[in-house]
This record gives structure tokens, C-alpha cells and sequence, in this order.
């Protein structure tokens, strides 16, 4: 699923942010500096898939950052016309042997 620039930078930042609090969060419960999740396991389940879906999101942006990054080079480095002429142009197909 391609995705646009911006809306890449926003998950990217969003899901980094989450994941960094959920960090400190976890760092201040292991310090005892921070109150004790009520449910035990079930809370501490939670936690953990938050906290993969986080990592998953800032792979899935990032990545999907990084292409636009590309495709943008991709576009700087092409002469003026010949990005719309690659973009419509059909691949040439060799004649049968």
C-alpha cells in the first residue's frame, strides 16, 4: 500500500513517540517510581502488544519514508521531461524469436 509523505512522517512520529513513552512508562514501573498496572498479566499482555505494534509501525513508515525519500532523488536526478515520458510510456516488447 503505497502511502503519501506526510502521512508516512506522521505514523513514523506517532508511533516512535507511543513507543518511547511506553519505554519511560515501563522503566519508572521497574524502578517502582510509577504506580502498578491494576490487572497484572492481562495489563502486562497489553503492554506488550502495544508495544510490537509500535515497533512494527516505525519499520512500516520508515520504510515507507524512506521510499518517498528515493522516489523524490529519483525524480531530482531525471531531466525535466523525460520523468513524465517514463511514467506513460509502456515497456517495449521484443518481437518473437
Amino acid at each position: 500500500m503505497r502511502v503519501p509523505k506526510k502521512l508516512a512522517i506522521f505514523g513514523f512520529n506517532l508511533c516512535a513517540s507511543t513507543f518511547i513513552g511506553l519505554c519511560v512508562y515501563g522503566l519508572l514501573i521497574y524502578s517502582e517510581g510509577g504506580k502498578r498496572p491494576p490487572f497484572g498479566v492481562f495489563s502486562s499482555l497489553i503492554f506488550g502488544v502495544i508495544t510490537l505494534g509500535c515497533i512494527g509501525g516505525i519499520c512500516y513508515f520508515g520504510s515507507q519514508w524512506d521510499r518517498r525519500n528515493a522516489e523524490e532523488a529519483e525524480a531530482r536526478k531525471q531531466p525535466p521531461g523525460t520523468a513524465e515520458k517514463s511514467k506513460n510510456s509502456s515497456p517495449k516488447r521484443l518481437p518473437p524469436p
